[in-house]
């Protein structure tokens, strides 16, 4: 999906390039050798350091 959102939906960018499509976390998951799962654990990670 539009990842950010929680549209459901994919790969529908909801009309703004700045959303995240599943095919893009594939991508980067495969870039860095891990899975999909992996690279979303990551993300939620560094958000949560971020954010403190």
């Amino acid at each position: 999906m539009c990842a950010n959102c929680g549209c459901g939906i994919p790969e529908d960018k909801r009309g703004d390039d700045r959303n995240i499509t599943w095919s893009e976390i594939q991508a980067s998951a495969e870039a860095s050798s891990i899975s999909p799962s992996d690279a979303v654990a990551n993300i939620a990670e560094m958000s949560k350091q971020q954010a403190s």
